[in-house]
């Protein structure tokens, strides 16, 4: 822009500050502040809440499971860890066994799912107890243990749903004695509600599998390669052996979180193109008031494009003041936020307690591309509009 068309939008400024050109400028400005800091809040909520919940899920859950269908107990064998091992990209293998199962403690009972492993999951956090994992104790999440008010050291009785044996007396389950090692904090209310944990050996014995095993639980280097290594598993692996990856257990929760996202987006978005009008406003009254002044300038050697630049400039002036101070604010409270734990989330729900704010660079870049845009849109038509007067007919204007 050249130096004569800065003293003019520098003029046109001072102007939008009367009147009701003054009280039209603030509703714009607001309106983008508004759009702006809602936006860098919302969108943090939903990417926060997404990588939280998915570094929850990849520390309880393993990143591929290789099993038989339908979870189809199979003989182990130690070439099958080897095979597994020599694929690029895994950096652990083991064994599980998995059932559905009752727990008892004098008159409460529970179901959950048991699960043997040969080490408890990273994602767990053992908030009463010891993570010795002994053969022979049992591992509750907080809900469960609640539910049957068992501690450690108490001992539950396990069912086991197979080998039911039938006497004169009915149907009798086989059952095992097992002492409450542990409770967990997964940090997932699923997991809480629904889990426990136990050695594969205790379980192989309860459900006398003599050393078979559900599957082998493999985690990777990189999550994400999951289906990669997954292409690598069929090739060395054939039927009746199949693989889940985590992704694919989760996929409904995660595309629900990116659809909502974007939806978010596009709402939030709405904000700013209302406050776009408040633009227009401003502009196109201005233009009215200025339209003698326009002539004089055209005739004065102002081109139609000098005329258009100071109009758009002015409008992406207005838009900034609004950008800038809604940034500021957003990333401010995102800040407090995070450092106070503001925002709190009903676990039922939404599976964890509290999630934080993460702003990306990209999203910000998004908002900041998103606000221009639609700002220098609304600018471009009142500019237009200026830019086409005749200098003979402005003049003449009264």
């Amino acid at each position: 822009m050249r130096l004569h068309s800065i003293f003019v939008l520098r003029n046109y400024l001072k102007a939008s500050r009367k009147g009701l050109l003054s009280f039209l400028s603030i509703f714009s400005v607001t309106g983008v502040f508004i759009g702006v800091t809602a936006l860098i809040l919302v969108i943090g909520i939903m990417t926060g809440f997404q990588q939280e919940l998915r570094n929850r899920i990849m520390g309880m859950t393993p990143h591929i499971m290789f099993h038989k269908f339908f979870f189809e107990p199979f003989k182990q064998d130690p070439t099958y860890r080897e095979r597994i091992l020599k694929i690029k990209g895994v950096e652990s293998c083991n064994s599980f066994v998995v059932t559905k199962t009752v727990l008892v403690k004098g008159e409460n009972s529970e179901g959950v799912v048991l699960k043997g492993v040969e080490e408890l999951p990273k994602g767990l956090k053992i908030v009463s107890g010891d993570s010795s994992f002994a053969g022979g104790k049992i591992y509750l999440g907080l809900n469960i243990a609640a539910s049957i008010d068992a501690m450690p050291g108490d001992t539950v009785k396990v069912y086991s749903p197979t080998k039911v044996k039938r006497t004169p007396f009915g149907l009798v389950m086989n059952s095992l004695d097992m002492e409450v090692g542990g409770v967990f904090d997964a940090g997932l209310y699923d997991y809480n509600t629904s889990f426990a944990f136990a050695s594969q050996n205790t379980l192989q014995e309860l459900l006398s599998l003599g050393d078979s095993i559900a599957g082998y639980e493999i985690f990777l280097s990189d999550p994400f390669s999951a289906q990669r290594v997954q292409s690598e598993l069929r090739k060395v692996f054939s039927y009746p052996f199949t693989t889940t990856n985590w992704m694919e257990l989760n996929r409904t929760v995660f595309q629900a979180l990116k659809l909502e996202k974007l939806g978010m987006y596009l709402i939030l978005a709405l904000t700013i193109i209302v406050a776009s009008f408040g633009i227009i406003a401003v502009l196109m009254l201005l233009v009215t008031q200025k339209t003698r002044e326009i002539g004089v300038l055209r005739a004065m050697g102002f081109t139609r494009r000098d005329i258009r630049n100071t109009f758009v400039s002015l409008g992406l002036l207005l838009s900034l003041i609004g950008l800038a101070s809604g940034l500021f604010t957003g990333l401010t409270l995102a800040f407090l936020s995070n450092k106070f734990g503001i925002f709190r989330l009903p676990p039922d729900v939404y599976f964890i307690d509290r999630v934080p704010i993460v702003v990306r660079g990209q999203d910000v870049l998004y908002i900041v591309i998103l606000t221009l845009v639609i700002s220098f849109l609304a600018s471009l038509i009142p500019a237009l509009r200026a830019s086409k007067m005749e200098p003979v007919e402005a003049i003449r204007y009264e």
